[in-house]
């Protein structure tokens, strides 16, 4: 297993990415969201980072997000954020192929392309995808969608008419991401060949295309002197970087199980089929399924063949927890974090876990592990609100209140954060560090909302 290198997501541009956040029910499957997995997230992460690096951007300032959409579209927006839908993951043949859009997508934020943000939505406004980055909150208090973790809402039609671009930008944006593959020493035809799959659909009428292609205007005189230039680079059959294919195989089979019908899974992926991947795939599918036993036995495979694999121990937790089986779905997830113990999105599963039995014998080290995990990552408010549980469950009412406060301010809840935040300075000893933090917070939201709500 590579090592973890994923820094932890954070603020960007005044905006805040929220964790799950519980005051909204589970968004529908076809609702376009933004989700969260930690090895998406990684995966997503590594294959990204040579780009990034090619392009002169600071690593930790550029932020990658998976939305769940079965559109074939990728985007930046909001500053030097990239968001890939599931179904162009879905859809690519190859990693490289994903890594070619990538590297396009770098090229407009590495052109600057994202001064004109506003001028260049169509059919949605700047705030809806500003808002769809806030995040409304997408899944109930306690829901056990943790494995695979809803966090953001979004309005559909902002997250389907997202920026276009002018043909020069395209042009633009394509010969630096070319430039950004040459200089990570990755082939150019992974981009030729995803764009020879949209190609076609210049023809057909604007409802009927992809978004990506309505977003980023296609000619065949634009794919053609693509591949023209690609079959001159000297990197044009070079091999992929180490790696980069397990974890797209492994990041494809986990989002087929997750999200398509099972059915389809158990027939691109049958039982005959013992191959991780297709272990990997079933198990999410007869999870769906709510066949636990099976689902175990492909988990407690995967476990047996790799057992230094965190994923395939969160996999086991997952299964476990959404079978309502809280206890049993402990072990597997303290084994996973002692294998990942800087994973904050799997510390707060684990501690999930903890606080979902009710067992006060826990209580403590729920607390120490969503402490360590907002350590890690401070924009989930599903890890705040688990914290405010384990804080209340303590007695300690002022760092409860304090963790509501840190809950309600990131998903933009600002009536109910101030309220929590002016209760936490009342119960919080004057002058500590969780008094003062309270203290801002109640100032921000305050001057955050509006006239007659103050």
């Amino acid at each position: 297993m590579l090592k973890r290198i994923i820094p932890a997501l954070c603020v960007m541009i005044s905006l805040v990415v929220p964790s799950l956040a519980p005051t909204v029910a589970l968004a529908s499957r076809d609702t376009p969201t933004i989700i969260r997995d930690a090895e998406l997230e990684y995966t997503i992460r590594m294959i990204s980072t040579p780009i990034f690096l090619a392009a002169d951007l600071k690593d930790e300032a550029v932020h990658t997000y998976v939305v769940r959409d079965r559109s074939l579209n990728a985007f930046v927006a909001g500053g030097q954020n990239v968001f890939v839908n599931t179904g162009l993951i879905m859809a690519a043949d190859n990693v490289n192929e994903l890594v070619g859009v990538i590297a396009h997508e770098t090229g407009h934020i590495s052109g600057g392309h994202l001064a004109r943000f506003h001028d260049g939505l169509k059919g949605a406004s700047a705030l809806s995808i500003l808002g769809m980055i806030l995040g409304a909150a997408a899944i109930a208090a306690g829901g056990g969608e943790a494995g695979m973790a809803v966090l953001m809402g979004s309005q559909e039609a902002a997250m389907r008419s997202v920026l276009a671009y002018s043909r020069n930008q395209e042009a633009s944006a394509d010969q630096a991401g070319l430039r950004f593959l040459e200089i990570s020493q990755q082939s150019g035809r992974g981009l030729v060949s995803f764009f020879e799959k949209l190609g076609d659909q210049e023809l057909l009428y604007s409802t009927n295309q992809d978004p990506y292609v309505r977003s980023h205007p296609l000619t065949r005189d634009r794919i053609n002197a693509l591949s023209n230039q690609v079959e001159q680079s000297v990197y044009k059959d070079a091999p992929n970087p180490d790696g980069f294919d397990e974890m797209f195989k492994r990041m494809k089979a986990k989002l087929w199980g997750y999200l398509q019908p099972p059915t389809s899974t158990l027939t691109n992926y049958p039982p005959s089929d013992q191959s991780l991947y297709a272990r990997y795939a079933r198990a999410y599918a007869y999870n769906q399924m709510h066949e636990l036993d099976k689902a175990v036995a492909e988990a407690d495979s995967l476990i047996k063949e790799f057992p230094n694999d965190p994923y395939f121990h969160e996999l086991k937790g997952f299964v476990l927890f959404e079978s309502g089986r809280h206890a049993d779905s402990i072990e597997p997830y303290r084994n996973a974090i002692k294998l990942a113990p800087e994973e904050p999105l799997i510390l707060t599963q684990y501690a999930q876990s903890l606080i979902a039995t009710e067992d006060s014998a826990f209580n403590d080290e729920a607390k120490a592990v969503l402490e360590k995990a907002n350590r890690l990552d401070r924009e989930s408010p599903f890890a705040w609100h688990q914290l405010s549980i384990a804080y209340d469950r303590a007695g300690d009412m002022g760092m409860a209140r304090l963790a509501s406060a840190e809950r309600f301010i990131l998903v933009g809840r600002m009536m109910e954060a101030g309220m929590q935040a002016r209760a936490a300075v009342k119960e919080l000893p004057a002058g500590t560090p969780s008094w003062m933090r309270a203290q801002d917070i109640m100032v921000t939201a305050e001057a955050a909302m509006p006239k007659k709500k103050k």
